[in-house]
């Protein structure tokens, strides 16, 4: 059991490492600003703001988090910095500021992203009474909310489609990652094969929003794989105990069922 959750973290490690060396290939500085949107993976500050909004506890504002690195929390899922974090520092750019938590310029870039945030929007869930009658997730986060709140950023960036499109074309976009989240509410009250149904709906989501960003300028975008889901560590943990010695990968830990879904 203990080998699931390195192993999960390392794999997305090493896929955004490959991304990290790849944009640095391409020229250092290449890149004037950094736009994110996504969850808990890339989220710098922006899920205190959310929750909130909701009257909601947000662990990550005490310790370990952040004591690794900054010293203190910060609002990152992390006990130091973030994936996008090294990769902004490989670009020799600033840390991307959550854009709910940030009183500043966001010249040098923003970040969306808010831990628990869904693809598809929370109405969806919660019309189909998922996860469950009176639970407030998923928070309105979702990656269309997100990209509204880019929309209401750009005028502050750009004046006209012109200046727009050069500047956003000197930008750096993240797309994710996004679907865990939708996956992982679902199987609360779904099976394994009623929700792969989502899958297609999460990647037709994802696919339009890039292509709004494409129409905002955006040149350079970057769509980070999933994880498996039965590698994530919501699922490792809610199944732990119920599930036998059969239903883990002996290599990786993972569930079985739920990494091929």
């Amino acid at each position: 059991m203990g080998s699931c959750l390195p192993c999960a973290a390392t794999s997305l490690l090493l896929l955004q490492l490959a991304v990290l060396a790849s944009l640095s290939a391409a020229g250092h500085r290449r890149y004037h600003s950094i736009f994110n949107f996504g969850d808990s993976f890339a989220d710098t500050g922006n899920k205190p703001v959310a929750y909130a909004w909701y009257s909601l506890p947000s662990n990550v504002m005490r310790p370990p988090y952040g004591e690794t690195f900054f010293g203190h929390p910060t609002g990152r899922s992390s006990d130091g910095r973030l994936i996008l974090d090294l990769i902004a520092a490989g670009l020799g750019l600033p840390f991307v500021p959550p854009y709910l938590a940030h009183g500043g310029s966001f010249g040098g870039g923003a970040n969306f992203a808010v831990a628990g945030a869904t693809a598809l929007d929370a109405g969806f869930f919660h019309d189909r009474d998922i996860p469950g009658a009176g639970s407030k997730f998923p928070l309105n986060t979702s990656l269309d909310v997100q990209l509204a709140w880019f929309k209401s950023l750009t005028p502050s960036l750009c004046g006209t489609a012109q200046e727009c499109e050069e500047f956003f074309g000197g930008s750096l976009f993240f797309v994710g990652e996004f679907g865990v989240n939708d996956y992982f509410l679902f199987l609360k009250k779904r099976s394994v094969r009623q929700t792969r149904s989502l899958v297609p709906l999460v990647v037709k989501t994802i696919s339009m929003a890039i292509e709004r960003l494409m129409k905002h300028g955006a040149k350079s975008i970057v769509i980070p794989e999933m994880i498996p889901s039965g590698c994530s560590p919501p699922a490792v943990t809610s199944f732990y105990g119920r599930a036998g010695p059969a239903d883990y990968d002996a290599r990786t830990g993972c569930l079985r069922e739920r990494s091929t879904s």
